[in-house]
Parts: structure tokens; sequence; C-alpha cells
């Protein structure tokens, strides 16, 4: 061993080298440098100063009210004008009508016959009569035309005799006048 050595010189007893060791490996570790003992803090974050403080949250949304219903007065409804009157319609009417009017009156009543015959193909035994009332202007132009009786009763054949009789143009007269058109419906034998 060097004579730098801290160690005393090994003795020769029994067990005294070992004992020696031991105390050598104790110096050694006496002479390392103290463990810590403390754990390392972790590092923190610096705290941040706030120069204001935060925004309030915002206020609740308050419900939705609907706005009342506007009450509006019912607009009245247009009075019917109706198709425009021939002249002479609305003066006080004479009740008989000329041989040359009465001529046209049933003329026009044979051509409702075919609404008739039509109303047959569905209905063989359908008979019956209906009587017309017609105001004629006394330019010839009806100015009313409508069923007063019906033992038909066949609405589709009445509407489609007093369309016939409104479409027609009759002879002129020397005022208006009101007829009453008889028509027998029954079927022709063969």
């Amino acid at each position: 061993m060097s004579s730098t050595s801290s160690f005393p010189p090994p003795q020769r007893s029994r067990g005294g080298v070992r004992i020696l060791a031991l105390l050598a490996l104790a110096s050694c570790s006496t002479k390392a440098e103290p463990v810590a003992t403390e754990a390392p803090k972790p590092a923190t974050k610096p705290a941040v100063a706030l120069a204001e403080p935060p925004p309030p949250p915002p206020p609740e949304p308050e419900p939705v009210v609907a706005p009342p219903p506007v009450v509006r007065a019912k607009p009245e409804a247009p009075k019917p004008t109706g198709p425009k009157r021939p002249a002479g319609c609305d003066a006080e009417c004479i009740p008989s009508a000329s041989a040359e009017l009465q001529s046209a009156l049933r003329a026009r009543a044979g051509q409702a016959r075919s609404c008739y015959e039509r109303a047959l193909t569905h209905n063989s035994e359908l008979q019956g009569s209906l009587e017309v009332s017609v105001r004629i202007g006394p330019t010839g132009a009806v100015c009313s035309a409508e069923v007063s009786k019906d033992t038909l009763g066949d609405s589709g054949v009445t509407s489609c005799v007093v369309q016939r009789f409104r479409s027609g143009v009759f002879p002129k007269s020397r005022g208006c006048v009101d007829a009453v058109v008889p028509i027998k419906l029954v079927p022709r034998q063969p």
C-alpha cells in the first residue's frame, strides 16, 4: 500500500482484514458527496396578473312573445252585378206575346227536347212536363228564364232547358213580354 493512504496497515488478527476492508468501504462512502434527500420541486408557472376582471356572462335571453293578432273587419263581399240586363227588362211587361213571338218560343221549346233525349239514354222511363217562365225585352233579348213548374224531376234536363231559352234571341216587340212556355216531355212512340 502507499504511504499516502489513510488506511492503517493491516493487522494480522483474526478477522481484522475484513474489518479494515469494511472500514475502508465505509470511509469511501463518507467521502462521496451527500445525496439530496428532498425531491426536486416542480417548476411553477408564474402567475399572470390581469389588468381587468373578466367580462360578466351574457344575460339570459328574454322569451319571445308573439305580437297579438291583428283583427280586421271582414270586407263586404261585392254585390253581384250579374250579366247586364237588356234595355227595357225593368219596365212593366205585357202578358201576351205576338203570334210571331209565340212561334219563336215554340221553336225554342222543340230545341230543348234534345236535353230530354240525352237524359233518356240513362233513364228510359223518364217523363213529365216543365213550364218555363221567360221575360223578353223589346229588342228581343232574353231578360230572364226559369222553370216555374217541374214534374220531370231531373235537374240536368231542367238546367239544360233553361240555358236553351236564355241563349235565344226572339223577335222585337213594343215592350217587354212575360211568357210561360209549357213543355211536355215523354218518349216518342216508335
